[in-house]
């Protein structure tokens, strides 16, 4: 991540005649505070959480109590007296987000029981419990589910952390312990987050569903640092804006080539400021205003645009597919009426109700494909191959 604790279900697709099975849970969204949440279950007696779910860093982290951020009226944190099955394993944790990042979170590295949803619990689980900062607590973020790569963990990147660069002080992520006990044993997960307006989509750990997809899924190499997986970062290799089925027009020079991060735990698209202008041209958009542009609310059930995304697939070919593309219906990438709910509802000076917009001008080093365009894509996120999966997915009701 760079900038409701509802009942869980969870869907078992039982193999006959074999030990594991195929494990997918919700992903709950909150639209209001922009994100999508994962339930856990934490220590013994189990403490209950809802966390951001966070392709964007790789520690799950729950809040201390009575945080810097929001005491003395802070939310229910994680008690470690209360937990008899706690370790304190004596390691520092100093995670950073933000586009900066500037953003730090504070604590402590334990070993614990942790339960997904209704998912059986894994024991001894590396986590941390952090001292959550206002900044983020104002932004409705009370912890992080990460899902990204032990490389990428604040034990091993973070600017504080005495095992900076130690590859022996990282850990096995929680979601690569679970998806190594379904049935295809493989250091996999597959993300849908269903359409904007939808409650929930869903993780499935180690395998992929093909309802949740239109044709075939297309592999993108991720782009890595020193050989290593360190985040799921692609290259976008053009941006088209499609007015209609005939009429279109390219955003992109033919030789484009920019790192993204696949990330659920932004609610944004940030593109370079050349590309921003091309997107919102004609749209009235307003300056940043709460960190994002608005736009008028009408163009949310009136515009027939979209946006269509091209990467490149790893095994190129002189076939005219040789990329993978991923369209976002512009409705997608603009929010409701008075969301998000942490700033005030905006309207421009004639009254006219603006609505916040999903892509942000950024020109810093971090770029972000985040849930205003995961919602479009069904994605299979694979530390094995070292490469996503993509299609354009399904939505449903």
């Amino acid at each position: 991540m760079y900038d409701i604790l509802r009942h869980p279900f969870v869907i078992l697709l039982i193999q006959i005649n074999a030990v594991k099975v195929a494990l997918e849970v919700p992903i709950i969204n909150d639209l209001a505070h922009q994100r999508y949440n994962i339930s856990i279950a934490l220590g013994t007696p189990p403490q209950l959480f809802s966390l951001l779910f966070d392709t964007g860093s790789s520690d799950i982290w729950v809040p201390l109590p009575n945080s810097v951020g929001c005491a003395p009226d802070c939310p229910r944190g994680f008690n470690t007296a209360r937990s008899s099955s706690i370790v304190d394993i004596s390691v520092p944790f100093d995670a950073r987000y933000g586009l900066t990042p500037d953003l730090a979170v504070l604590g402590s590295y334990y070993n614990d029981t942790v339960s997904v949803a209704n998912l059986a619990a894994f024991t001894n689980v590396q986590f941390a419990v952090g001292n959550v900062p206002k900044r983020l607590f104002t932004q409705g973020n009370w912890g992080i589910f990460g899902m990204g790569s032990r490389y990428n963990e604040a034990v091993y990147s973070g600017p504080t952390s005495p095992f900076r660069g130690n590859k022996n002080a990282t850990y096995t992520p929680l979601w690569e312990r679970i998806a190594l006990a379904s049935p295809s044993s493989k250091k996999r997960f597959s993300v849908w987050m269903n359409s904007q307006s939808a409650a929930q989509g869903s993780v499935l750990f180690g395998e992929e569903d093909s309802t949740k997809y239109h044709g075939a899924l297309k592999t993108l190499p991720l782009n890595l640092v020193d050989g290593e997986l360190r985040g799921w970062n692609v290259n976008v290799t053009g941006v088209t804006r499609i007015f209609s089925e005939n009429v279109k027009e390219r955003l992109t020079p033919g030789t484009y080539a920019v790192d993204f991060t696949v990330d659920t735990g932004s609610p944004n698209l940030y593109v370079p400021t050349e590309l921003y202008k091309a997107i919102v041209k004609g749209l009235k958009a307003t300056d940043i205003i709460n960190g994002a542009p608005y736009v008028p609310c009408s163009l949310k059930n009136s515009s027939t645009e979209h946006l269509e995304f091209e990467f490149p697939v790893r095994a190129r070919t002189h076939h005219t597919d040789d990329f993978a593309s991923i369209r976002v219906p512009y409705g997608e990438l603009i929010y409701p009426f008075g969301l998000p709910s942490t700033v005030p509802p905006v309207r421009n000076a004639d009254g006219v109700e603006m609505c916040y917009f999903g892509v942000v001008p950024n020109d810093g080093p971090i770029r972000l494909l985040g849930a205003s365009f995961i919602r479009s894509a069904y994605i299979v996120f694979d530390a094995d191959q070292k490469a996503l999966e993509i299609a354009q997915a399904k939505w449903k009701a």
